[in-house]
């Protein structure tokens, strides 16, 4: 846990193509929104497609100050993020999307961080579907398909309620109502090392079925540690999902519907 008053040091990492003019909408609109909350951040991006290049990489500049902006177009999403992962000196590292559109302030944001990272030693905070997961039933520790495969992994019902905080729920691993584990989050930066380097090295061999099983996709790693090698595998994990929606996916168009290496088998 950190001293009250100190700096939280976080660093960012994406890694993304956007190859249709609409998402390339969502990332011109939504990218001065990212620079007023995280301004202060490295980030570390990498544009695996050589079609939009310049044009994101000449919205990140205008927006993003402090920025490392690669175009490797190796199709190893894995890879490719764990080396900028490797690069990162906070002990702290966001994971997030391009496609996540910011509902929030600095001001916002920030009390999350001191209530989670200050006040309490969080290891995860979720990024991804915050409008879904900080709501009931969930909060209660209840789904509204109550034969959902999550209830089987926790093995009881329902599940202890979360504990609400000022700007934050809080609830551990064992308890998630995602079963998998998000790659969207803030996480310690360590521990996004271990689970990118296992996954690199055991991914192939997983057994469940994965919907996306392609390594150029982000999709194959959260396929990966779901069910009982997802969140209910870390069960003293400390979360938090902001009570606020914060952001909001982008459902509109799914890039990866659309992308032709994404339709390999």
């Amino acid at each position: 846990m950190h001293r009250k008053n100190e700096k939280i040091e976080i660093s960012v990492v994406q890694n993304f193509i956007c190859d249709l003019p609409a998402r390339l909408k969502v990332l011109q609109d939504n990218t001065p929104k990212i620079g007023k909350v995280w301004g202060d951040y490295d980030f570390f991006v990498n544009f695996n497609s050589l079609k939009n290049n310049e044009k994101v990489h000449k919205i990140y500049s205008q927006y993003i100050p402090k920025l490392n902006f690669y175009n490797n177009l190796e199709k190893d999403w894995a890879g490719i993020t764990l080396s900028m992962v490797n690069e990162i000196k906070t002990p702290y590292v966001i994971f997030i999307n391009e496609d996540q559109q910011f509902n929030m302030t600095k001001n916002e944001w920030d009390g999350i961080i001191d209530e989670c990272f200050i006040k309490n030693d969080v290891d995860y905070i979720l990024m991804n579907k915050v409008d879904k997961y900080n709501k009931e039933p969930y909060i209660s520790g209840r789904f509204p398909d109550e034969n959902n495969i999550t209830i089987k992994l926790w093995q009881e019902y329902p599940a202890p309620s979360y504990l609400e905080g000022k700007h934050v729920y809080f609830y551990n691993g064992r308890f998630a109502r995602h079963k998998r584990i998000s790659v969207e989050a803030v996480y310690k930066t360590e521990w996004f090392k271990e689970r990118l380097k296992e996954f690199i090295l055991k991914g192939e061999s997983c057994t469940h079925d994965i919907p996306y099983r392609h390594k150029h996709l982000c999709h194959f790693y959260e396929g990966y540690y779901d069910f009982y090698n997802g969140m209910h595998r870390f069960n003293d994990l400390k979360c938090a999902v902001a009570k606020k929606d914060i952001i909001l996916h982008y459902e509109d168009v799914k890039q990866n519907e659309f992308h032709p290496l994404h339709n390999t088998k």
